[in-house]
């Protein structure tokens, strides 16, 4: 899969709060960190064992840097942190990153599909009307991997680019964000069996492909 494209949005939309997200759903991001997982380790020395054994004692996620260019009248990014700090609800919120794959289907269907398939992922919050709300946003793009980055509070808010009266450049915004904890969902992690035969099925075409 190539880096991109890819598109970042608050799952609170398939639950219904489709009127106050915490991000404009129309608003794309230029990047973003891929998520991240760590299992802390813990070391016991297990009788007369010469080595030590290692158990994994718990897991810590990555925060998650969200950029994108200043606009106007965008300050979603602000309003969240400011709400973060004054301690108005929700301060908590569940972000969903899609991953697309690099192929098209010009299908209003497919839209539908695609968002159905997200809302899957986000624990099936999303019905057949969420599907297509999702699907219109997704623009035909068939998701690759999604990951649900659950109960993310701002942690560090940046307004733009450092002044530099002879830049030329964009100016971006970004927001860092920590997930308490990461979903990852894809054919391998819904059904390992059906990945499997997939890659089996990619891997003969390939072969028989090149044999050419």
């Amino acid at each position: 899969m190539q880096v991109y494209p890819f598109w970042v949005f608050d799952a609170g939309v398939l639950g219904g709060n489709i009127l106050f997200p915490v991000f404009d759903p129309a608003l794309a991001f230029s990047s973003a960190t891929a998520p991240e997982i760590e299992a802390e380790q813990r070391e016991i020395r297990v009788g007369n064992w010469q080595y030590a054994r290692r158990y994994v004692k718990n897991a810590n996620v990555a925060p998650i840097t969200l950029s994108r260019g200043v606009r106007f009248s965008d300050s979603d990014m602000y309003n969240w942190i400011q709400a973060a700090i004054a301690g108005k609800d929700p301060v908590r919120r569940s972000l969903c990153m899609i991953h697309f794959l690099g192929l098209r289907a010009g299908s209003g269907i497919v839209q539908t599909l695609a968002g159905a398939a997200v809302g899957v992922a986000a624990g099936g919050l999303a019905g057949a009307g969420g599907g297509a709300i999702i699907g219109n946003f997704i623009d035909d793009r068939i998701p690759g991997r999604v990951w649900m980055l659950h109960d993310c509070i701002p942690i560090r808010y940046k307004s733009g680019g450092d002044f530099d009266a002879a830049s030329g450049a964009v100016s971006v915004q970004e927001l860092e964000v920590q997930p308490e904890h990461i979903v990852e969902v894809t054919v391998g992690t819904l059904n390992p069996i059906a990945s499997g035969v997939i890659s089996g099925a990619i891997g003969v075409a390939n072969t028989v492909g090149g044999s050419f």
